[in-house]
């Protein structure tokens, strides 16, 4: 039963993914694009205002995240090929990146939805000391940079040792977009970068599933015309 549904499920999860990518990344803003890119240049104040304005939202989309991260892990995974050192590379990368993403996304997403919803419940007064340690969550050195950046580098590396992988089988067209989302993405998820990887992605995706489905038809020509020509040798 499952080895029936198998390529099925990952044919479904290989083309949502990165589109899910896209979503989660513009979601992270407001309506306004001019507003969303001045967020990232932003201090304490106005992140606060905008996450409590999209508290529901940004709740739900890094509970999301939870598992479109190793999601988006595997869908890189699932294209390399079987062997080679590239892809060995590529996949102990990916294997370093999907929890140290997965955690920083966690206590940043889930962890700062938690403090704000405490917050909402002070008095104006008394918002002194979760402002601070919001501040310190996502404006202050701390270990979490530390993932953050372990997590951006085992994406990248992953994301360019497939490329590499691929290069030979599948060529550029599958090669380079790979490359940028590696690149895309592990600059961020927050627009543009995230709807950058995610376009990459589908690309890299669509032309890998299409080199795989012109590749297999040969063999296929093949194997068929062998079958006829030995049923007319045996009649």
């Amino acid at each position: 039963m499952m080895s029936r549904f198998w390529p099925v499920t990952r044919y479904v999860v290989m083309r949502l993914a990165p589109m899910c990518l896209i979503v989660f990344s513009l979601l992270h803003g407001s309506l306004s694009w001019s507003e969303t890119q001045h967020l990232a240049e932003a201090g304490p104040d106005e992140w606060i205002q905008h996450l409590t304005t999209i508290h529901t939202r940004w709740l739900a989309i890094h509970l999301g995240g939870v598992a479109l991260f190793p999601l988006l892990a595997l869908t890189i995974w699932w294209m390399l090929p079987a062997s080679g050192l590239a892809s060995r590379i590529s996949q102990i990368a990916l294997v370093i990146y999907a929890p140290l993403y997965v955690a920083v996304d966690a206590v940043l997403g889930i962890g700062s939805s938690i403090l704000l919803n405490y917050r909402q419940q002070l008095a104006p007064a008394d918002r002194a000391g979760a402002d601070g340690a919001f501040s310190a969550l996502f404006f202050e050195p701390s270990p979490i940079d530390w993932l953050d950046q372990g997590a951006s580098i085992a994406w990248e590396v992953g994301a360019l040792a497939a490329a590499i992988a691929l290069w030979r089988t599948s060529g550029w067209r599958v090669s380079l977009p790979l490359a940028v989302a590696g690149w895309a993405l592990a600059k961020s998820h927050f627009p543009p970068h995230g709807e950058v990887a995610g376009l990459a992605l589908i690309v890299a995706v669509w032309q890998h599933t299409a080199r795989a489905r012109s590749a297999d038809k040969p063999e296929r020509h093949i194997v068929t015309g062998s079958l006829a020509a030995q049923s007319k040798h045996e009649n």
